[in-house]
């Protein structure tokens, strides 16, 4: 059962890494906010079903729609900041949203946390509350997102992405509506890591604001560094290895950071492009 958690967990951060890549490895922006979208979503999903008795089969999207809009409704106006004022701004942002729900106590229980959530209803006669059940289902939707996102990154707007990313002012002067496609890599990649917490909610079941704060989004940040950003599966695999490696060096907790913190300067050292940069030096491609 540890090992199905761990490996649940690794899912999550995939998926959360997967989106995080869209925007950043893509687009170009860096931000720092992606696990505030991470926790509105673990806590609208929870919320939904808590306080309405909503069917999770029917918060899950509905969560999903409602992060994308409210992303869009962020985006628009911070995107027209670029470069490091972007990613300042998103670093405030995420930590406002952890403040948010540390605070509102009425909505979210605060600093005691939000208990009693349901497991997914059943379907089929599978049993949801059972951990090798919750572990097919975020395997399910993780495979689908990210389908998704290899579909996405392969048309025409993943080509517009890599040239708003590559030189803005340029793909603004040959016609792209950069303002555009910046907002819509941002919100799609907010929506999926609202997909991703309310997968997170419904598994763990309890919810508190420290499962969202800054320091998960820079967490994030340094899986897809590690993975290698612009690749989609680069930060897929920085998500499992980073997991990973934080579990083996658990019982010295004092340590984690700091060795995590080695390792992610050791990657980006010999290859920049992180583990999907070695892999292909090894095979020979550029």
């Amino acid at each position: 059962n540890y090992i199905i958690y761990v490996v649940i967990l690794a899912m999550l951060y995939a998926i959360l890494t997967a989106s995080y890549d869209l925007l950043t490895g893509y687009a170009g922006p860096l931000s720092f906010c992606h696990a505030a979208f991470y926790g509105l979503g673990a806590y609208t999903s929870a919320l939904l079903t808590l306080r309405t008795g909503m069917s999770f089969w029917l918060a899950f999207p509905i969560t999903g729609v409602w992060i994308f809009l409210f992303a869009s409704a962020v985006g628009y106006p911070a995107l027209k900041i670029r470069g490091h004022y972007f990613a300042v701004t998103t670093f405030f942002f995420g930590h406002f949203i952890y403040l948010f729900l540390l605070n509102s106590r009425k909505l979210t229980n605060g600093p005691l946390g939000l208990r009693g959530i349901r497991p997914p209803d059943s379907i089929l006669g599978i049993d949801f509350s059972n951990i090798t059940a919750s572990y097919y289902l975020v395997l399910f939707f993780g495979l689908l997102i990210v389908v998704f996102l290899h579909l996405l990154v392969q048309s025409r707007i993943g080509r517009a992405l890599v040239s708003i990313r590559e030189n803005e002012d340029l793909a603004e002067s040959i016609g792209i509506n950069t303002s555009f496609y910046k907002v819509l890599a941002f919100s799609i990649s907010a929506g999926l890591a609202g997909l991703a917490g309310s997968l997170f909610a419904h598994f763990f079941r309890f919810l508190h604001p420290t499962d969202f704060a800054w320091m998960i989004s820079e967490m994030i940040v340094i899986m897809a560094l590690v993975g290698g950003l612009g690749t989609l599966v680069g930060p897929i695999i920085g998500a499992g290895v980073v997991k990973f490696f934080l579990e083996l060096v658990r019982p010295a907790p004092e340590l984690r950071f700091i060795l995590l913190s080695i390792m992610l300067i050791l990657v980006l050292l010999f290859e920049p492009k992180g583990l999907v940069g070695i892999f292909r030096r090894i095979r020979g491609e550029k």
